[in-house]
């Protein structure tokens, strides 16, 4: 049986575009993103046949498509997190000496517009381009409450691989197969009705769902607040004796400043930075209270970030009533 016979793509099949050339598809392909190798894979045993529909959704253009056994390089795209999502058949990709496989059981390819190699067998799937910026501002609307898109960096840095294994995944994968069958929806295109549905803005919420996993915690309702300060606060914690800036506070959590001064402020009545020393001459506290033999003021006061010892002896003495001074021999005195 023919090979193609068995892949109906994924929307728009009979209008279906036939390239039998590897080299001008190649070219054709190369307009569109960062082509640097492709060829046919054993092209005496697989003649090379590749078969095509476009679709738009606002902003996004779909490709649905199967081709004969290929292999080739996709060059850096920096901004552009290139879908490869695999409905039959199956493929490998190769990024930064890793490889990731996509087949029935785990569909989607996610790309964060690395260069990377790939490899296919005969394969039916669907290929799209989308606005990194975009999915991580997305991805901050879904968690809400001010977040900014760069806490879903780490996530929408790393290339990944979604599984129809892992529930939430699979939930999610379905519904965005949903969507792209509204795409081969004459009717609505006729009457207009296609764009008013904004059906790229739904692919984006589903795929920064499905891309980041912190936001499978509000059950709809975004990121928890609570658990968003709570992990920062954690992370203060663990990270008191280096310096810390307003400017990784943003980072770390996704708030803005703003945001951040106020969250402190309902919490403790004070600004993150006035917080984060008061904890830091709590912790010098702990230290001049149980020293070792080899401790002293400055010592103390440098390994926990204060890089003036006479503003962090003034603090102390403010905060406690006593001079740092005078509590480490204190601490001597009850271990010595």
């Amino acid at each position: 049986m023919d090979p193609v016979s068995q892949f109906p793509l994924v929307f728009h099949d009979q209008q279906a575009v036939v390239d039998l050339d590897p080299q001008a598809l190649a070219t054709k392909l190369a307009q569109h993103f960062p082509v640097e190798d492709f060829a046919p894979r054993n092209p005496l045993l697989n003649p090379f046949r590749h078969r095509a529909s476009t679709a738009v959704a606002g902003d996004l253009t779909l490709t649905s498509g199967y081709t004969s056994p290929i292999h080739g390089c996709i060059g850096d795209n920096p901004g552009v997190g290139a879908i490869n999502i695999c409905y039959q058949g199956k493929s490998s990709y190769g990024v930064d000496g890793n490889t990731f496989h996509i087949h029935a059981e785990a569909p989607l390819y996610f790309n964060p517009g690395f260069s990377y190699n790939y490899t296919t067998g005969h394969y039916n799937g669907l290929v799209l381009h989308v606005d990194l910026q975009r999915l991580q501002d997305t991805a901050a609307a879904i968690g809400g409450m001010g977040l900014s898109g760069r806490r879903f960096v780490p996530d929408l840095q790393r290339p990944q691989v979604l599984s129809m294994t892992e529930d939430r995944q699979s939930t999610l994968l379905i519904t965005m197969r949903r969507a792209f069958a509204l795409l081969d929806a004459p009717e609505l295109q006729a009457r207009g009705d296609l764009a008013a549905l904004q059906i790229d803005d739904l692919i984006y919420r589903i795929l920064a769902m499905a891309l980041c996993p912190q936001l499978d915690g509000g059950q709809g309702k975004g990121l928890s607040r609570e658990l968003i300060f709570e992990e920062l606060l954690e992370w203060i914690g663990a990270n008191l004796q280096s310096p810390i800036n307003l400017t990784q506070l943003e980072q770390r959590s996704g708030y803005s400043r703003r945001n951040l001064q106020l969250a402190f402020s309902q919490r403790f009545g004070c600004g993150p930075i006035q917080w984060i020393r008061r904890q830091r001459l709590g912790l010098a506290r702990q230290h001049l209270l149980n020293p070792s033999p080899c401790d002293s003021v400055a010592g103390i006061s440098l390994k926990l970030g204060f890089s003036n010892l006479s503003s962090f002896s003034r603090d102390f003495h403010n905060t406690y009533g006593i001079r740092p001074s005078e509590m480490l021999r204190e601490g001597r005195r009850l271990h010595g």
